[in-house]
């Protein structure tokens, strides 16, 4: 088995039964209820004033994962089928509603690198409740 075919399977449903993607389907939940948390936590002025770093760091280390998973979907998408032709297939995929939820899910951290207007970025910072979005990847019943 390839190692594209592998990772498609751990990042989407894979196989049952299949302990990797267990472990990774429930530790993307926990960073996402995490990140909800904090989001949470983050809008209270005492606890944000307390430990702004700390919010800082959670930020940038879940990006990261959450940057990390969207690129090896996109890089693994096209061992399915529907998506098997490489660019093509990756754009057809990119334009998925999941995907461009993760896609928003991350790209509020990285506008302002590409010097998008503050204000502007305020309001697309409160995409990250996409974040949450996310979830619906795991549970039917969302």
């Amino acid at each position: 088995m390839s190692l594209r075919k592998r990772v498609d399977e751990v990042v989407t449903v894979g196989r049952p039964g299949d302990g990797l993607n267990r472990a990774f389907g429930i530790f993307i939940v926990t960073l996402i209820g995490l990140n909800v948390a904090a989001l949470i936590a983050e809008s209270v002025k005492d606890i944000h004033t307390f430990c702004p770093r700390v919010f800082r760091i959670f930020e940038l280390v879940s990006v990261i994962l959450f940057t990390v998973e969207y690129v090896a979907r996109l890089w693994s998408c096209i061992e399915k089928p529907l998506y098997h032709k490489p660019l093509l297939g990756r754009l057809r995929f990119a334009v998925t509603p999941m995907a461009m939820i993760d896609l928003l899910a991350i790209l509020p951290f990285y506008l302002p690198f590409l010097g998008i207007d503050l204000r502007f970025l305020r309001i697309l910072r409160m995409m990250r409740i996409f974040r949450i979005a996310k979830l619906g990847r795991y549970s039917q019943s969302l």
